[in-house]
């Protein structure tokens, strides 16, 4: 496939897909769709596995996901980091309470080896898959890394129907809160108000697109040496979401600023994509192969994450949902979270200041959570698991 068609496929299925969670009303996500089309097209040999390298997509999508990341950075003020604690806990809670549960349980129902690759993850995205991969090919166990790709692959189909749901349930008891909307559809524009007397606030001429780019990219930038000064410790990402918060608090960025430079959508897309680079490499055989296990581990693990929802739900006084769609962002992780919590937004708010309202209460605990459960938790299990394998 030429560069063009590849990339106006992948358009057309962004497009559908977006369309299917409009319809749908978020029950189906625009990630699910697109997963569920691609596979489709991979299986029946009317895409080509290559069209997303075909398209030429990927540089571009990794190379502007720090400053999407910077963007959401904007959603988030120190004051409500601060509050952000139990969203922390609530994470970690539920991956470790999953991952234990398809340690402890599974090995009486698969083989304990599988179990325990699977578990990491379960609880994570690539980093954590490529430490059991290369733990799986050292001990000459093929099949067991042939679970892991598989388990990576199609987690997303479980995880993100779950987090639609419990947050379609969550957002229809919040909508009708009246202290909810007022609150929170009202903070943007108070913090975007509060932001031009900060200090590094720029004056009104500067309010154009390509300046808004810029900043992005410069604290894109500065995120990327900032972690490597770090030696590695902290993830890129996660520097991009605490300076892009540190720099919306001094006035330097905007509020919603990638909104602002008229490019969101297609910077969206690119991010978006990226996620199904390795989906073409997953065989309807290696699937059926490993299909007892995989709906093992993804009953225990979603058990175990239930379990702990429940627990901090009464600990935190937080809803149940809201704990689950916490605790599973480990099956998909960003930018599924920040998609996902705009679908919602938009399905469930009947009014502008609802869909604001829930917005802005959504976001910022998702975009918390994905990155503490994908990004830094399922990390940590993943170097303690591989030692028991």
């Amino acid at each position: 496939m030429g560069s063009i068609v590849s990339l106006t496929a992948l358009f057309c299925i962004y497009a559908v897909s977006e369309l299917i969670a409009m319809r749908t009303r978020a029950i189906l996500s625009t990630v699910l769709g697109i997963s569920v089309i691609l596979l489709a097209g991979f299986w029946s040999g009317l895409l080509p596995q290559t069209i997303i390298k075909d398209a030429q997509v990927s540089g571009i999508g990794m190379g502007v996901v720090g400053m999407l990341i910077v963007s959401m950075g904007t959603t988030i003020d120190f004051t409500e980091l601060k509050q952000e604690w139990k969203v922390v806990v609530t994470s970690v809670l539920c991956v470790v309470f999953a991952v234990a549960a398809i340690i402890l349980i599974g090995a009486f129902v698969m083989d304990p080896k599988i179990a325990i690759s699977g578990s990491p993850i379960f609880a994570g995205g690539n980093a954590a898959t490529l430490i059991m991969l290369a733990a799986a090919k050292e001990k000459g166990l093929e099949y067991v890394g042939t679970f892991c790709l598989v388990l990576l692959v199609t987690q997303k189909f479980f995880g993100i129907p779950i987090a639609s749901f419990a947050l379609r349930h969550l957002a229809r008891q919040l909508r009708v809160d009246p202290g909810f909307v007022a609150q929170y559809s009202e903070e943007a524009e108070k913090k975007a108000e509060a932001a031009r007397k900060r200090p590094l606030a720029m004056p009104s001429a500067f309010d154009k697109p390509s300046v808004y780019l810029a900043k992005l990219g410069l604290v894109a930038t500065l995120s990327f040496y900032a972690a490597r000064l770090t030696g590695g410790h902290i993830h890129y990402l996660v520097m991009c979401l605490i300076l892009g918060t540190l720099f919306f608090a001094l006035g330097f960025l905007d509020k919603g600023i990638l909104a602002k430079t008229q490019s969101s959508g297609l910077i969206i897309f690119f991010v978006t994509i990226v996620i199904f680079t390795n989906l073409g490499a997953t065989t309807p055989q290696q699937v059926l192969s490993v299909l007892p296990p995989l709906i093992w581990s993804a009953v225990l693990g979603v058990a175990g994450l239930c379990a702990a929802a429940l627990l901090c739900s009464r600990l935190f006084r937080m809803p149940f949902t809201l704990a689950v769609s916490l605790g599973i962002t480990c099956t998909f992780g960003f930018p599924t979270t920040m998609l996902i919590s705009q679908e919602v937004s938009e399905a469930m708010g009947k009014t502008e200041a609802q869909r604001k309202a829930l917005l802005n209460f959504l976001l910022p605990k998702m975009l918390v959570a994905g990155f503490v459960t994908v990004t830094i938790t399922s990390v940590v299990l993943a170097g303690f698991v591989v030692n028991i394998l």
